[in-house]
Protein backbone atom coordinates (compact mmCIF):
# COMPACT_ATOMS: atom_id res chain seq x y z
CA UNK A 1 0.00 0.00 0.00
CA UNK A 2 0.49 3.40 -0.46
CA UNK A 3 -0.47 6.23 1.78
CA UNK A 4 -2.59 7.90 -1.56
CA UNK A 5 -4.18 4.53 -1.94
CA UNK A 6 -6.41 5.64 1.25
CA UNK A 7 -9.39 6.52 -0.91
CA UNK A 8 -9.42 3.69 -3.53
CA UNK A 9 -9.55 1.38 -0.38
CA UNK A 10 -12.11 3.27 1.20
CA UNK A 11 -14.30 2.80 -2.38
CA UNK A 12 -13.49 -0.62 -2.30
CA UNK A 13 -15.08 -1.10 1.45
CA UNK A 14 -17.86 0.39 0.54
CA UNK A 15 -18.97 -1.54 -2.00
CA UNK A 16 -17.66 -4.80 -1.02
CA UNK A 17 -19.99 -4.44 2.18
CA UNK A 18 -22.75 -3.05 0.46
CA UNK A 19 -22.99 -6.12 -1.73
CA UNK A 20 -22.34 -8.42 0.79
CA UNK A 21 -25.33 -7.09 2.64
CA UNK A 22 -27.13 -7.63 -0.51
CA UNK A 23 -26.06 -11.49 -0.63
CA UNK A 24 -27.13 -11.75 2.80
CA UNK A 25 -30.78 -11.13 2.19
CA UNK A 26 -29.60 -8.22 5.03
CA UNK A 27 -30.92 -4.08 5.05
CA UNK A 28 -28.23 -1.96 3.85
CA UNK A 29 -26.29 -0.43 6.13
CA UNK A 30 -25.21 3.45 6.32
CA UNK A 31 -22.53 3.92 4.32
CA UNK A 32 -19.25 4.56 6.69
CA UNK A 33 -18.65 8.56 7.25
CA UNK A 34 -15.20 9.31 5.34
CA UNK A 35 -13.02 10.89 7.79
CA UNK A 36 -13.02 8.17 10.38
CA UNK A 37 -12.41 5.29 7.48
CA UNK A 38 -9.31 7.20 6.44
CA UNK A 39 -7.94 7.92 9.84
CA UNK A 40 -8.41 4.06 10.38
CA UNK A 41 -6.41 3.33 6.98
CA UNK A 42 -3.78 6.25 7.64
CA UNK A 43 -3.40 4.70 11.57
CA UNK A 44 -2.78 1.18 10.36
CA UNK A 45 -0.44 2.21 6.65
CA UNK A 46 1.66 4.35 9.22
CA UNK A 47 2.02 1.97 12.24
CA UNK A 48 1.63 -1.42 10.09
CA UNK A 49 3.30 -0.71 6.76
CA UNK A 50 4.71 -4.15 6.26
CA UNK A 51 0.46 -5.63 6.86
CA UNK A 52 -1.14 -2.83 4.58
CA UNK A 53 -1.85 -4.26 1.03
CA UNK A 54 -3.61 -3.50 -2.00
CA UNK A 55 -4.64 -5.90 -5.27
CA UNK A 56 -4.65 -4.00 -8.81
CA UNK A 57 -6.32 -4.98 -11.96
CA UNK A 58 -4.08 -2.34 -14.70
CA UNK A 59 -3.83 0.18 -11.96
CA UNK A 60 -7.36 0.07 -10.30
CA UNK A 61 -7.81 -0.52 -6.81
CA UNK A 62 -9.81 -4.02 -6.94
CA UNK A 63 -8.79 -5.06 -3.21
CA UNK A 64 -7.45 -4.61 -0.55
CA UNK A 65 -6.10 -6.06 3.06
CA UNK A 66 -5.01 -4.17 6.65
CA UNK A 67 -3.08 -6.73 8.85
CA UNK A 68 -1.79 -5.22 12.44
CA UNK A 69 0.67 -6.61 15.00
CA UNK A 70 0.12 -5.35 18.90
CA UNK A 71 3.00 -6.61 21.45
CA UNK A 72 2.92 -9.88 19.46
CA UNK A 73 -0.52 -10.18 19.28
CA UNK A 74 -1.76 -9.99 15.29
CA UNK A 75 -4.63 -9.25 13.46
CA UNK A 76 -6.52 -8.83 10.44
CA UNK A 77 -8.41 -5.23 10.50
CA UNK A 78 -10.15 -5.40 6.90
CA UNK A 79 -9.68 -7.66 3.89
CA UNK A 80 -12.56 -6.16 1.13
CA UNK A 81 -12.46 -7.28 -2.70
CA UNK A 82 -14.91 -6.09 -5.04
CA UNK A 83 -18.25 -7.95 -6.20
CA UNK A 84 -16.37 -8.89 -10.08
CA UNK A 85 -12.59 -9.95 -8.39
CA UNK A 86 -14.19 -12.48 -5.69
CA UNK A 87 -13.73 -16.04 -6.00
CA UNK A 88 -10.81 -15.14 -8.03
CA UNK A 89 -8.11 -15.66 -5.68
CA UNK A 90 -7.42 -12.37 -5.22
CA UNK A 91 -8.68 -12.15 -1.54
CA UNK A 92 -7.06 -15.10 -0.40
CA UNK A 93 -3.47 -13.46 -1.82
CA UNK A 94 -4.28 -10.36 0.41
CA UNK A 95 -5.14 -12.74 3.54
CA UNK A 96 -1.86 -14.53 2.55
CA UNK A 97 0.18 -11.58 2.57
CA UNK A 98 -1.43 -10.28 5.27
CA UNK A 99 -0.54 -13.76 7.53
CA UNK A 100 2.84 -13.63 5.89
CA UNK A 101 3.13 -9.92 8.26
CA UNK A 102 2.66 -12.12 11.47
CA UNK A 103 5.43 -14.19 10.52
CA UNK A 104 4.90 -16.82 12.09
CA UNK A 105 6.35 -15.77 15.61
CA UNK A 106 2.96 -14.10 16.69
CA UNK A 107 1.74 -14.98 20.49
CA UNK A 108 -2.09 -14.89 19.37
CA UNK A 109 -4.42 -13.78 16.58
CA UNK A 110 -7.58 -11.96 16.10
CA UNK A 111 -10.25 -11.80 13.02
CA UNK A 112 -13.62 -10.35 13.02
CA UNK A 113 -15.34 -12.22 10.15
CA UNK A 114 -19.08 -11.96 9.02
CA UNK A 115 -21.02 -14.63 8.15
CA UNK A 116 -19.97 -14.85 4.92
CA UNK A 117 -19.03 -18.77 4.34
CA UNK A 118 -16.26 -17.95 2.29
CA UNK A 119 -14.79 -16.01 4.94
CA UNK A 120 -15.50 -18.21 7.67
CA UNK A 121 -14.33 -21.00 5.10
CA UNK A 122 -10.82 -18.97 4.98
CA UNK A 123 -10.36 -18.35 8.04
CA UNK A 124 -10.68 -22.00 10.08
CA UNK A 125 -8.33 -23.22 7.22
CA UNK A 126 -6.03 -20.89 8.55
CA UNK A 127 -5.64 -22.48 11.73
CA UNK A 128 -8.03 -20.45 13.72
CA UNK A 129 -10.70 -20.92 16.05
CA UNK A 130 -13.99 -19.79 15.56
CA UNK A 131 -16.46 -18.49 17.98
CA UNK A 132 -20.23 -17.66 16.23
CA UNK A 133 -21.41 -14.32 18.27
CA UNK A 134 -24.70 -12.70 18.19
CA UNK A 135 -25.16 -8.84 17.43
CA UNK A 136 -27.68 -6.32 18.96
CA UNK A 137 -29.17 -3.42 17.55
CA UNK A 138 -32.39 -1.07 18.37
CA UNK A 139 -33.03 2.30 19.92
CA UNK A 140 -31.59 1.86 23.46
CA UNK A 141 -34.12 2.68 26.66
CA UNK A 142 -31.44 3.70 29.19
CA UNK A 143 -31.77 6.08 31.88
CA UNK A 144 -28.93 8.15 33.11
CA UNK A 145 -25.41 6.31 32.74
CA UNK A 146 -23.59 5.02 35.99
CA UNK A 147 -22.31 7.87 38.15
CA UNK A 148 -18.91 5.39 37.85
CA UNK A 149 -18.35 6.32 34.63
CA UNK A 150 -16.87 9.14 33.34
CA UNK A 151 -15.49 10.80 29.81
CA UNK A 152 -12.37 10.04 29.19
CA UNK A 153 -9.18 11.60 26.74
CA UNK A 154 -5.42 10.75 25.59
CA UNK A 155 -4.29 11.45 29.40
CA UNK A 156 -6.21 7.93 30.04
CA UNK A 157 -4.19 5.66 27.19
CA UNK A 158 -1.47 4.27 29.75
CA UNK A 159 -4.40 3.03 31.90
CA UNK A 160 -6.22 1.70 28.47
CA UNK A 161 -3.40 -0.32 28.24
CA UNK A 162 -3.20 -1.97 31.57
CA UNK A 163 -6.59 -2.64 30.99
CA UNK A 164 -5.30 -3.95 27.24
CA UNK A 165 -2.88 -6.41 28.40
CA UNK A 166 -4.80 -8.14 31.09
CA UNK A 167 -7.67 -8.97 28.84
CA UNK A 168 -6.19 -9.63 25.46
CA UNK A 169 -2.75 -10.04 26.06
CA UNK A 170 -1.56 -6.77 24.27
CA UNK A 171 -2.13 -3.20 24.33
CA UNK A 172 -4.03 -1.16 21.66
CA UNK A 173 -2.04 2.32 22.84
CA UNK A 174 -2.33 4.99 19.61
CA UNK A 175 -5.09 3.16 18.26
CA UNK A 176 -7.18 4.64 21.41
CA UNK A 177 -5.69 8.05 19.81
CA UNK A 178 -6.73 7.49 16.09
CA UNK A 179 -10.44 6.72 18.12
CA UNK A 180 -10.17 10.24 18.89
CA UNK A 181 -8.96 11.54 16.12
CA UNK A 182 -12.18 10.59 14.18
CA UNK A 183 -14.07 11.94 16.74
CA UNK A 184 -14.74 8.78 18.66
CA UNK A 185 -15.96 9.29 22.67
CA UNK A 186 -14.30 7.29 25.33
CA UNK A 187 -15.41 6.32 28.47
CA UNK A 188 -13.26 5.04 31.53
CA UNK A 189 -14.53 3.90 35.10
CA UNK A 190 -11.16 4.27 36.87
CA UNK A 191 -8.77 1.72 37.83
CA UNK A 192 -11.52 -1.45 35.92
CA UNK A 193 -12.05 -0.43 32.43
CA UNK A 194 -12.79 1.64 29.69
CA UNK A 195 -15.28 1.47 26.40
CA UNK A 196 -15.26 3.63 23.15
CA UNK A 197 -18.42 4.94 21.63
CA UNK A 198 -18.45 5.66 17.67
CA UNK A 199 -20.94 6.66 15.62
CA UNK A 200 -24.28 4.46 16.94
CA UNK A 201 -22.61 2.07 18.43
CA UNK A 202 -19.62 0.36 20.72
CA UNK A 203 -16.21 0.73 18.92
CA UNK A 204 -14.69 -1.31 21.81
CA UNK A 205 -14.99 -2.38 25.63
CA UNK A 206 -12.14 -4.19 27.49
CA UNK A 207 -12.68 -4.47 31.62
CA UNK A 208 -11.48 -6.06 34.82
CA UNK A 209 -14.99 -7.24 36.09
CA UNK A 210 -18.33 -7.81 34.69
CA UNK A 211 -20.16 -5.33 36.83
CA UNK A 212 -17.56 -2.74 35.35
CA UNK A 213 -18.14 -4.06 31.91
CA UNK A 214 -22.35 -3.45 32.49
CA UNK A 215 -21.87 -0.41 33.32
CA UNK A 216 -19.56 0.62 30.40
CA UNK A 217 -22.07 -0.71 28.21
CA UNK A 218 -25.33 1.11 29.46
CA UNK A 219 -23.16 4.21 29.37
CA UNK A 220 -22.41 3.97 25.78
CA UNK A 221 -25.73 3.13 24.68
CA UNK A 222 -26.81 6.13 26.66
CA UNK A 223 -24.54 8.62 24.80
CA UNK A 224 -25.26 6.86 21.13
CA UNK A 225 -27.57 9.09 19.14
CA UNK A 226 -31.16 9.15 19.73
CA UNK A 227 -32.09 8.91 16.18
CA UNK A 228 -30.04 6.01 15.13
CA UNK A 229 -30.33 2.59 16.04
CA UNK A 230 -27.46 1.56 18.16
CA UNK A 231 -25.15 -1.41 17.75
CA UNK A 232 -23.21 -3.77 19.42
CA UNK A 233 -21.85 -6.68 17.88
CA UNK A 234 -19.38 -9.35 18.47
CA UNK A 235 -21.25 -11.48 21.88
CA UNK A 236 -19.68 -14.48 21.78
CA UNK A 237 -20.40 -17.14 24.52
CA UNK A 238 -17.37 -15.68 26.83
CA UNK A 239 -19.34 -12.23 26.82
CA UNK A 240 -22.64 -13.63 28.41
CA UNK A 241 -22.57 -10.51 30.90
CA UNK A 242 -23.46 -8.26 27.78
CA UNK A 243 -26.51 -9.96 26.66
CA UNK A 244 -28.96 -8.83 29.94
CA UNK A 245 -27.29 -5.29 29.06
CA UNK A 246 -28.79 -5.17 25.93
CA UNK A 247 -32.02 -6.69 25.90
CA UNK A 248 -32.62 -4.76 29.19
CA UNK A 249 -32.06 -1.78 26.79
CA UNK A 250 -34.36 -3.21 24.31
CA UNK A 251 -32.19 -4.21 21.76
CA UNK A 252 -33.18 -7.08 19.40
CA UNK A 253 -30.45 -9.98 19.24
CA UNK A 254 -29.83 -11.69 15.79
CA UNK A 255 -27.06 -14.31 14.62
CA UNK A 256 -24.00 -12.63 13.72
CA UNK A 257 -20.46 -13.83 12.13
CA UNK A 258 -17.69 -15.14 14.06
CA UNK A 259 -14.52 -14.21 16.59
CA UNK A 260 -11.52 -16.54 15.37
CA UNK A 261 -8.69 -16.37 17.49
CA UNK A 262 -5.73 -18.52 17.85
CA UNK A 263 -2.60 -18.78 20.15
CA UNK A 264 -2.71 -16.64 23.41
CA UNK A 265 -4.91 -13.42 23.66
CA UNK A 266 -5.53 -13.62 26.95
CA UNK A 267 -8.94 -14.24 28.77
CA UNK A 268 -11.06 -12.06 26.05
CA UNK A 269 -13.71 -11.27 28.30
CA UNK A 270 -14.70 -9.61 29.78
CA UNK A 271 -14.31 -7.59 26.42
CA UNK A 272 -15.99 -6.56 22.86
CA UNK A 273 -13.35 -6.45 20.34
CA UNK A 274 -12.79 -3.17 18.10
CA UNK A 275 -13.77 -3.55 14.03
CA UNK A 276 -10.97 -1.70 13.11
CA UNK A 277 -8.06 -2.43 15.51
CA UNK A 278 -9.14 -5.65 17.29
Amino acid sequence: MRRDDDLAIHEVSVVAVADKKKSMHEPPAPAPQLMPAIVRIHQLFERDPGGAWVAEDNGRTVGAALALDREGVWGLSLLVVLPEYQSRGVGRALLERSLEYAGGGERGGIILASPDPRALRAYARAGFEAHPCFDASGHPRIGEPPLSVREGDERDIPFTEAVDRAVRGAAHGSDIAAFLRAHRRLFVIDDRGYAVLGGNGVNLLAALDEEAACDLLRAVLAAAPADQEAHVEWITAAQQWAVPVVLDAGLKLKPGGAVFVRGDVGPFTPYLPSGAYL
